[in-house]
């Protein structure tokens, strides 16, 4: 095992050119697992012809030591079959120990066949990360909707990894610290991709952050009674500088888009603070919020099970109770730090 060396980060990109939060948090393990092995920790960037000086110097920034460039022109836009052949190709060619990539939908599609094409081991969902006395890393993951951890290991080379969102701290920045850049390109020119990128069409938003990236959520359920009361949820979270999320029932029934489902069909959440307005808690949507620091509920029906997992409850209607919370945080001009 000793030819394989480095722990790599395989970074996305923000339609800004940043690196994306996730890419960013994944530097935290990273460095600690290059600290323990005595490697080098890499920054990777798959790239297009567009500029991603930003993103190196984050790389540089955030603790790597080098920040490693695979650049072609038909990396622009994401293609299964350009990603996996690209990254496998300096993969096999460079031999690392440890891969980290954050788990996107994108590294869902590709992660498992550039392990495939590189004999690697591939872990996912990681939300712990640890180095053994074998210098394997030793993966926790959730599993069984979240009732049960799991702790696995791969023994092949390269190990790789996929990382949940918010499941590490974004280390601190050192704004003098700056890497090495390479930058390799690989010969792509004989892939033709199977599937042809048409457009990208931005999903609407009211929030200013995407309904991942907040640190404060407020969700509505059926306990709203109907999309004309919807407006509690979206002035609650207005009035908490916090985003607006929904169980499955409601996206289900129209009232709201997919993009704020919250749960095991919808999207995982790790806020500072998430306030549930008549939301039962089924299992689908506690997977998707349970890892929130602070849980607040709201429902009438003071068996539901979503009181098990809250931190504060209480038992009363909606329609009664959000109006007076908003009501009392404006008048008193309340500011919640989280």
């Amino acid at each position: 095992m000793s030819e394989f060396q480095g722990v790599w980060v395989v970074a996305e990109l923000s339609s800004d050119g940043n690196l994306s939060e996730t890419s960013q948090e994944l530097m935290t393990p990273a460095r600690r697992l290059a600290d323990k092995l005595g490697q080098p920790l890499i920054g990777v960037l798959l790239a297009g012809n567009q500029d991603v000086s930003t993103a190196q110097a984050q790389f540089g920034h955030l603790g790597a030591n080098q920040v490693l460039v695979v650049k072609a022109d038909s990396l622009a836009d994401y293609q299964v079959e350009l990603f996996t052949a690209a990254l496998s190709s300096v993969i096999n060619e460079r031999k690392p120990n440890i891969i980290l990539l954050g788990a996107s939908s994108n590294t869902a599609d590709y992660a498992p066949r550039v392990a495939i094409r590189t004999n690697g081991g591939l872990l996912t969902n990681a939300i712990d990360l640890d180095l053994n006395e074998q210098g394997a890393v030793d993966v926790t993951r959730s599993c069984y909707a979240e009732s049960l951890l799991s702790s696995v290991t791969a023994t092949a080379r390269p190990q790789l990894i996929t990382v949940k969102k918010k499941a590490f701290p974004k280390p601190v920045a050192n704004g003098n610290a700056a890497a090495t850049v390479e930058t390799v390109s690989p010969d792509l020119g004989a892939i033709q991709p199977r599937v042809k990128l048409v457009n990208i069409q931005q999903s609407e938003s009211k929030g200013a952050r995407k309904l991942e990236d907040a640190d404060i959520i407020v969700s509505g359920g059926r306990g709203l009674k109907g999309p004309e009361n919807f407006h509690l949820v979206e002035e609650l979270a207005d009035a908490l500088g916090g985003a607006v999320g929904a169980s499955r029932a409601v996206v289900d029934a129209g009232w709201r888009p997919h993009s704020e489902q919250v749960g095991q069909t919808g999207k995982t959440v790790n806020p500072k603070l998430y306030v549930a307005l008549g939301i039962s808690g089924a299992i689908q949507h506690l997977v998707g919020m349970s890892t929130s620091q602070i849980i607040i509920a709201i429902n009438r029906d003071e068996s539901a099970p979503i009181f098990k997992s809250s931190d504060f409850g209480i038992v009363g209607d909606v329609a009664e109770i959000v109006p007076e919370l908003i009501r009392t945080i404006k008048e008193q001009n309340l500011v919640l730090h989280v």
